[in-house]
């Protein structure tokens, strides 16, 4: 399992960062759970998505558990 940390996620999987690129690069290939951990509920689509960004498998928040694994929001 790899924490990712966020500024922001989407109810896609995917994450506005810190790290200028860097954990989507670390995160290329693996087959690892990919976990965000965030203070807030998922905010707009993030439009500015390309070809290189990861999504998560997992964000916790205080009130949910979102599973992008299998579109579910629990």
């Amino acid at each position: 399992m790899v924490i990712i940390p966020l500024l922001a996620f989407d109810e896609r999987g995917y994450r506005v960062g810190y790290g200028k690129g860097f954990y989507d690069r670390f995160l290329q290939g693996l087959t690892t759970l990919k976990v965000g951990v965030s203070f807030f509920e998922s905010g707009d689509d993030i439009e500015d998505v390309n070809e290189h960004d990861v999504q998560m498998d997992l964000c916790i928040t205080p009130h949910r558990v979102y599973d992008f694994r299998k579109s579910v929001i629990r």
